[in-house]
Order: structure tokens, then sequence, then C-alpha cells
């Protein structure tokens, strides 16, 4: 069984940070080494973004929310002094986003055929914010 993490982590996460990227060495033109230093990654990681050999497991850039999320997370990075605690709520939100709106059904059933992905409601983020009763124990346990 992978969850719904193992799947961002894998594979939307790699493919956000790289639509990022890209927006900063074209958008803004830094190094690869300053994108790597902005983002917390290797510069490897960075040059593997730009060959296109990790990070495309999925591509977003057709979903304007992303895409638009992409683009502020850029922007947030590459001023003089950014804010990278912004940055990383950004990014999780849009990860969230991701999740939320299954996004990511279509590459799960790739990855795990036997599991049904039809009516599955394990990214609706029932658990997200607040809502952690669900994993309290029942009283007397």
């Amino acid at each position: 069984m992978i969850t719904p993490y193992e799947i961002v982590s894998k594979s939307a996460l790699p493919a956000v940070r790289a639509m990022v990227a890209r927006r900063l060495r074209e958008d803004y033109h830094m190094t690869q080494q300053q994108v790597a230093d902005a983002l917390g990654i290797t510069q490897a990681s960075v040059s593997n973004y730009a060959r296109r050999t990790r990070g495309v497991m999925v591509d977003f850039e057709t979903d304007a929310v992303v895409s638009a999320a992409a683009d502020r997370i850029a922007h947030d990075l590459s001023k003089e002094y950014p804010d990278q605690r912004e940055a990383l709520r950004s990014m999780t939100e849009v990860l969230d986003y991701i999740r939320f709106n299954h996004m990511m059904c279509s590459l799960h059933g790739d990855i795990e055929p036997g599991f049904e992905t039809e009516g599955c409601y394990a990214c609706d983020g029932a658990l997200s914010g607040k809502g952690f009763e669900r994993l309290k124990p029942p009283a007397g346990i």
C-alpha cells in the first residue's frame, strides 16, 4: 500500500521543485548553485531538473493554480532576502492542493496497479488542519 504522502514526496514535490527551479533559472537568471541554495537542495538535483531526468513523473504546468504557485514561490525565493518560511508555506499549500484535488490518482493507479483508485478518499484531507479527532484512541483504551 503506497500512501498519498509517498506519492507526493516522490513525484509531486520533485515536479513542483523542478517548476520553481526552472523559473528561478530562466526568469531570475540564477545559477544552479543559487537555485540549489534557495530551494535547500543540491546543485546536482537542480541539474537533474534542468535535464529533465528528475521531477518529470507528472506535469503540472497546465494547471493554473500550481503554475501560479510555482511563479509565486520563485518570486519569493529570488529576492535579495528571501522569506524561506513563506516559500515553504506556499510549497506545502500547493502540495496539499495537488493531493486534495486528486491530481495524483492516475499516477497512483500506474504505480500500484492492484489498488483501486476509483472512489478512493485517502487524499481528501480529512485529517488536515485541526481535525485530528479520528486519530485519538477511543475512551478507555
